[in-house]
């Protein structure tokens, strides 16, 4: 049986450092970028979770793929304790604000911005009492 190992999703953005700084801001951490200087790839890791960074000219360049500009074919989703905190934090790294935090279900509040290159970002929080609102610590 092919046994698989080290999932990873790759964005194609404008800007790897400047992604790679953007996402940063929620805990991502560089694990590998090629080359040092102006690179067309940063990988970034967030517990198991790896996370790449390349430009579309890299993927035409390297491997023949046409990399779609249309970001929204996938969605970021970012778990935290505190999503109006994590909401907070996302604009004031520079994401446009899709949805403020709100309760879904009863039992989450989520909220939706976009990354710099219009990839939606999902932050979650479980809540016990919807009622209940985070303060706001950035």
């Amino acid at each position: 049986m092919v046994q698989f190992s080290e999932p990873q999703v790759i964005l194609f953005v404008d800007s790897p450092e400047e992604s790679a700084r953007f996402y940063g801001r929620f805990g991502f951490v560089e694990s590998f970028r090629t080359p040092e200087v102006d690179p067309v790839k940063i990988e970034t890791v967030h517990g198991g979770f790896t996370l790449g960074l390349a430009t579309r000219e890299s993927a035409a360049a390297e491997h023949g793929l046409v990399a779609s500009n249309e970001p929204q074919r996938a969605v970021v989703v970012l778990w935290t304790d505190d999503a109006q905190a994590a909401y907070e934090l996302a604009l004031a790294a520079g994401a446009p604000a899709v949805q403020p935090p709100h309760v879904f279900r009863d039992s989450l509040r989520v909220a939706f911005v976009e990354d710099l290159d219009g990839h939606p970002v999902h932050l979650v929080q479980r809540i016990a009492d919807p009622s209940v609102t985070s303060p706001v610590t950035v």
